[in-house]
């Protein structure tokens, strides 16, 4: 018993208390240089939208970055929960649904009040639909290391789920960094195309995280 003693001592010797939001503050550092590298690469390798003074005044410029910002929330805070041993991202599809649906129903109403045929097509498929969804994947590359990093460092116990919200997450981050760079105004264009690029990331994670999330 003595000896028992003695390695439960040896063990706990070293413990510190942890802060309660140490995981929130881990989760922070990773993303900063996550989202300096992604800014870099729409202004270095892409650069922002060159009318962008002009669309700030358009609400559709700020309906197309506040969708995928609003995704990125959700995912965030999913992805505090799937960090967690057991956690489970518990009703996270509503909130998730309903910001597409209400993107859907704002994009039909944009559609109708079109004047021709020829700008219908234009707010679907804009110029850049072909693309879109590799830009994304590009800039929300290393949001997914970052995230996947934090993982790493957390304790999830769903090692597909987690990589799945966290490559979502990446992806919605990476969206919206790009939404600034994007010269498209159609949201029927962000519905589709946008939102291709999100889940492709979150299929990636997906895999990503069958891989590197097993302990």
């Amino acid at each position: 018993m003595a000896k028992v003693n003695e390695l439960i001592d040896d063990l706990v010797r070293d413990l510190r208390p942890v802060r309660k939001d140490a995981l929130g503050r881990l989760l922070v550092g990773a993303l900063m240089p996550g989202m300096l590298l992604s800014a870099a690469l729409i202004l270095l390798g892409h650069g922002l939208r060159p009318d962008l003074s002009a669309a700030l005044s358009l609400p559709a410029f700020w309906i197309k970055s506040a969708y995928p910002l609003l995704l990125a929330i959700i995912g965030l805070s999913t992805l505090m929960a799937v960090a967690r041993p057991g956690g489970r991202p518990i009703g996270a599809a509503v909130p998730l649904s309903i910001v597409y649906a209400l993107l859907v129903v704002m994009a039909v109403v944009q559609i109708r009040q079109s004047s021709s045929p020829e700008e219908s097509r234009r707010l679907v498929m804009g110029i850049s639909a072909w693309f879109c969804p590799l830009i994304i994947l590009a800039t929300g590359a290393p949001m997914m290391a970052a995230v996947f990093w934090f993982l790493r460092k957390s304790a999830p116990t769903s090692p597909t789920l987690g990589g799945t919200i966290a490559g979502m997450t990446a992806g919605a981050l990476g969206a919206w960094v790009y939404s600034w760079g994007c010269i498209e105004n159609g949201l029927a264009f962000v519905a589709l195309w946008y939102t291709l690029g999100i889940v492709l990331c979150a299929a990636i994670g997906g895999l990503m995280g069958r891989l590197w999330l097993r302990w």
